[in-house]
């Protein structure tokens, strides 16, 4: 059932512009983590393992959830304090510009999962749901953002990383699921099988 969004108020360009800076960071973030799990690095591929696998594919899906509720702010609760996609198109109510069916994957479980501790981790360990679908994730995320700088004027737009970059990144992120057999996933198995710093 969708979440009744507040009204909100309209924000200046200047507030709109500072916000920007941590949408951008959030975008360098997920890119980055995403290099780190091997979904948008070069030849050979590599991934790293154990805590550092972990600590790439944690960074990944925390910035992969903030941009979710950045475009997607019916799948979370939201406030007057936070930076919302719709905020940069003038509007007074908080709607999806991203695509919420893909956004939206795994979202039980990732907010289960990554943002705070929780009793249902149990569940899905015991379940043995280790793969997160990294490759997808950052394809669909890279697509929504791309639809929404095309969606700016172009004073805000320059404030975002280019829509041309965008597509040329998520360009690189499908290459990357072609190369490995259409499947790009990153399992956390490794973490749940041996104990902290041993």
């Amino acid at each position: 059932m969708p979440k009744k969004m507040p009204h909100r108020r309209i924000r200046t360009d200047k507030e709109l512009e500072a916000a920007a800076i941590h949408v951008k960071y959030e975008v360098r973030m997920l890119l980055y983590s995403s290099w780190h799990l091997g979904i948008g690095h070069g030849s050979p591929a590599t991934m790293p393992y154990g805590d550092d696998k972990n600590i790439a594919l944690e960074s990944f899906l925390l910035h992969h959830r903030n941009l979710r509720a950045f475009l997607c702010p019916s799948l979370q609760s939201v406030g007057d304090d936070d930076i919302l996609v719709t905020d940069f198109l003038g509007c007074t109510s908080a709607t999806n510009v991203g695509d919420t069916n893909k956004l939206g994957t795994d979202k039980k479980r990732l907010d289960k999962m990554l943002a705070h501790l929780s009793y249902s981790r149990n569940e899905y360990i015991e379940a043995r749901v280790y793969d997160w679908k990294s490759g997808a994730m950052s394809i669909d995320m890279l697509a929504s953002l791309e639809n929404f700088v095309m969606l700016l004027p172009p004073d805000r737009a320059q404030w975002l990383p280019r829509a041309a970059e965008l597509a040329e990144w998520k360009s690189r992120a499908e290459a990357m699921v072609r190369a490995s057999g259409g499947i790009a996933d990153t399992s956390t198995f490794d973490v749940f099988l041996r104990k902290p710093y041993s």
